[in-house]
């Protein structure tokens, strides 16, 4: 299949991320609105890396749980903190895709060219979410009793979740120098409340089942429950030079996806990997990084086997595991859930520009039984 992406207009380019520290919920960040994390995310982006609010000529901004009175939390961001009331705005809603989403729709004003340079990124405040939250509505399960039918169907041991997760803390302190020019201090926070240097697979087995008491996924294979926001700084790649900034890397092209639930309501990434590699004419092994949200360890593992088996479409190569999160993910770092694709499309682009890597690639599952996967690219 031939990279559509390719005969359309100006690339667009990642320039910057930036974010404030992802908090359990409950904690520090508790007290604090969505606009008011999401106003951190965004000045601390303009304010570190020297951008000219005048520039800016839209903003899509993601949020799954918003503030009452407040439905278009983008527009809200503008005039809370004082953007030139030009800028367009725009709120996107799409649970755990909703960042990388967001990021798709200032990438695709740039390829059309109706903008040169955009914001994109979301915010999330889920110390007030109640149990039912984290239900999917049209079956009444939660999200780990989806996830425990998943890992039952495909086979995934409570050993290479356990696995998963020790890898996923190990990756994020080994990282905490190199993302910290990503995280903005907040409330007297400057870094993740998350990744853990003393987890062990020894302490991982002592868990017990969190969602099935016959089930192996444990707190320690789960994502926490997280506050905070990120925000993404786009240009076209005429812009960019313009302004004389280095994009971090650009998109090479993007697909979303959905499935019927009951094929297993997180593995849509199954199906849109193959589609994204497939449209851009690459295969699996030529990704030098690769960024797969961690929601649950066994819901990594099960789509990583879903692309490898040929699920519902040709089988990729076998999973290069020292390719996968080589700075931590969600389970170390916390998912907030509209702030996710802002921090791993920001994370790869930086780890891109430091290895020198030509290709990355990004999969995150979400509620609904949908999912989102994007290629980015370095010359």
């Amino acid at each position: 299949m031939p990279d559509k992406n390719r005969s359309r207009g100006p690339r667009a380019a990642i320039v910057a991320g930036a974010r404030t520290p992802f908090v359990k919920s409950g904690k520090a960040f508790k007290d604090l609105r969505p606009l008011e994390m999401a106003g951190a995310a965004v000045r601390g982006l303009i304010d570190r890396h020297h951008v000219d609010p005048e520039m800016i000529q839209a903003l899509a901004f993601g949020v799954t749980f918003g503030e009452r009175g407040r439905p278009n939390l983008a527009r809200e961001i503008v005039f809370a903190n004082k953007l030139p009331p030009e800028i367009e705005a725009q709120t996107v809603s799409s649970y755990c895709i909703t960042g990388l989403r967001t990021v798709t729709t200032i990438e695709e004003a740039i390829t059309a060219g109706r903008i040169e340079v955009g914001l994109a990124g979301g915010v999330e405040s889920l110390s007030g979410a109640d149990p039912d939250s984290f239900r999917e509505p049209s079956t009444g399960l939660s999200m780990g009793e989806h996830a425990e039918i998943t890992r039952k169907a495909w086979d995934v041991s409570r050993e290479r979740q356990d696995e998963i997760a020790l890898a996923s803390h190990r990756n994020a302190v080994d990282a905490r120098d190199r993302v910290a020019h990503e995280i903005v201090p907040v409330a007297g926070v400057t870094q993740d409340s998350g990744p853990r240097p003393d987890t062990s697979l020894e302490k991982l087995a002592t868990l017990k089942p969190a969602f099935d008491p016959e089930g192996t996924i444990t707190a320690g294979t789960a994502s926490p429950v997280t506050d905070g926001a990120s925000a993404v700084l786009l240009m076209s790649e005429d812009r960019a030079r313009a302004e004389g900034r280095e994009p971090l890397a650009y998109i090479r092209t993007t697909e979303y996806g959905a499935i019927d639930i009951a094929d297993g309501l997180l593995m849509a990434p199954g199906i849109v990997v193959p589609r994204v590699l497939a449209r851009a004419g690459l295969r699996l092994a030529d990704m030098d990084l690769i960024e797969i949200h961690e929601a649950f360890g066994a819901q990594v593992l099960a789509n990583a086997m879903a692309w490898e088996k040929g699920w519902k479409g040709e089988p990729t190569e076998a999973v290069d595991w020292s390719r996968v999160n080589v700075s931590g993910s969600s389970i170390a770092i916390g998912h907030p859930w509209a702030a996710t694709g802002g921090r791993i499309v920001t994370t790869l682009a930086n780890e891109m520009k430091r290895r020198d890597a030509k290709l990355g690639l990004v999969s995150i599952c979400a509620a609904g039984a949908m999912a989102g996967a994007m290629i980015l690219e370095r010359d």
